[in-house]
């Protein structure tokens, strides 16, 4: 598979766990740009061209919601996938409301995250 054509963006506040994300997504051949902090997020967010955006829930006391609704005011289309421990269903289901995209559970198979941000990637770009 050949996805260097897609950026997407890690954000996580755990440092392990991005430098894992990066790997798992530059090792199926996507272009990862990363960061630990929803004000870096948004900031990338407004300046890069992005195809998709993996997103935690929690950063600290913060909810990521407030984040993932100003980027998909910015850009509606953008596949946003939060990937998260937080796995209250009621939690869930506000941000899949709200903004996301896709809530994976960690640890989930990264087959099936690479496969679901791919998915929706191509999603984007055949209705566009």
């Amino acid at each position: 598979m050949n996805h260097a054509k897609y950026t997407i963006l890690c954000v996580d506040d755990d440092k392990d766990n991005l430098e894992l994300l990066t790997f798992v997504f530059e090792h199926a051949d996507f272009d990862v740009l990363s960061c630990d902090t929803l004000e870096e997020c948004l900031s990338l967010a407004r300046r890069e061209k992005l195809d998709a955006i993996v997103l935690d829930n929690r950063f600290g006391n913060e909810s990521s919601l407030e984040a993932c609704e100003e980027i998909r005011a910015l850009n509606p289309d953008i596949p946003i996938v939060f990937y998260s421990g937080e796995a209250r269903r009621i939690e869930i289901e506000k941000v899949l409301n709200a903004c996301a995209d896709a809530y994976l559970i960690k640890p989930t198979d990264f087959d099936k995250l690479t496969e679901t941000v791919e998915e929706l990637i191509e999603e984007v770009q055949a209705g566009a």
